[in-house]
């Protein structure tokens, strides 16, 4: 349990040194989305980058670990919505967004910050094929669902919705670190030392930033409103979503067994920081900074109980 304790303890640490800093005013928390730009935008993306483009080719990509984090994803986000609709009898906008919180986490800000604290090697290929799932697959659908829920009286259609996102997605500068890493290794392209140390150091300051601006960010975010919803996400997504994921894995021929926890702790993480951003397009602000607030803060126990459980 020691050991446990002293994976996650660091992480939640940060966390709360973030929250402290602003709480008592000691940044200005209108500096904390200058801090989240420069994780998303340049150390995360560096990271990435650097580290993928020192793999071969053939080391980035395993098919069984995309099938496992995809295939639970897309079950439990059918499953929410199912339970959403005709057992909670949300209306359909809601239904969808509490799906989203369900199946989308906080990849770039926690879960990398996470895999760096359980594996001894730096697990960018865990992490970029959880970044592709999530990009290319599960945001896209959860967003086009809740466009299409928030827009049918008007006449709009799935599809029409659709054709909109493939061009957020190429806007993603994770997601666009991540294909020119992979065209890098595939190329096998060595960068100038310089270039290299620079994307080196970068990287190094992105878990501890990402962590801070997590805790920073939680400022001002009460848990206040409907308690039962805001822990059927929470639920479904610190329980639910890597259970599921874990029994895609357990169904799937075996592949690495690092891959394989690292899949699941993904599944685990909360979900993502600029949930209560999307919320307040369509009239859920309040619901959703509630709801991130009460997931990241029991995240602490599933975490640890999800690393005590694999040993």
């Amino acid at each position: 349990m020691l050991a446990v304790v002293s994976i996650t303890a660091p992480i939640f640490i940060l966390i709360a040194l973030g929250y402290g800093a602003v709480r008592f005013r000691l940044m200005p928390a209108e500096a904390v989305p200058g801090l989240g730009r420069f994780v998303l935008f340049f150390a995360m993306p560096a990271l990435i980058f650097h580290t993928l483009s020192n793999l071969s080719f053939r080391q980035l990509i395993e098919p069984h670990y995309l099938l496992a984090y995809a295939g639970g994803s897309l079950l439990l986000l059918t499953l929410g919505l199912l339970l959403t609709l005709l057992v909670l009898k949300d209306e359909a906008v809601l239904a969808s967004f509490k799906s989203m919180g369900m199946v989308v986490p906080n990849s770039a800000f926690f879960g990398y910050p996470v895999l760096l604290q359980v594996f001894d090697s730096p697990p960018a290929r865990a992490f970029a094929m959880a970044l592709l799932v999530e990009n290319l697959l599960i945001i896209p659908l959860a967003l086009a669902l809740l466009e299409f829920s928030a827009n049918r009286h008007n006449g709009g259609s799935l599809g029409r919705v659709l054709l909109g996102l493939p061009g957020r997605v190429l806007r993603n500068p994770l997601v666009l670190a991540i294909a020119a890493g992979t065209l890098a290794a595939a190329l096998n392209l060595s960068l100038p030392q310089a270039m290299a140390t620079s994307l080196e150091l970068l990287g190094r300051a992105s878990a501890a930033v990402a962590l801070f601006v997590i805790g920073a960010s939680l400022v001002g975010s009460p848990v206040r409103g409907n308690l039962a919803g805001m822990s059927t996400v929470m639920l479904g997504k610190l329980v639910a979503h890597p259970l599921l994921v874990a029994l895609m894995v357990w169904w799937l021929p075996p592949f690495d067994p690092e891959l394989q926890l690292a899949v699941i702790l993904m599944a685990a993480m909360p979900m993502m920081s600029i949930y209560p951003i999307i919320g307040g397009q369509y009239g859920q602000r309040s619901f959703a900074a509630s709801t991130l607030l009460l997931t990241t803060t029991a995240a602490f126990v599933s975490l640890s109980t999800i690393l005590l459980l694999v040993g």
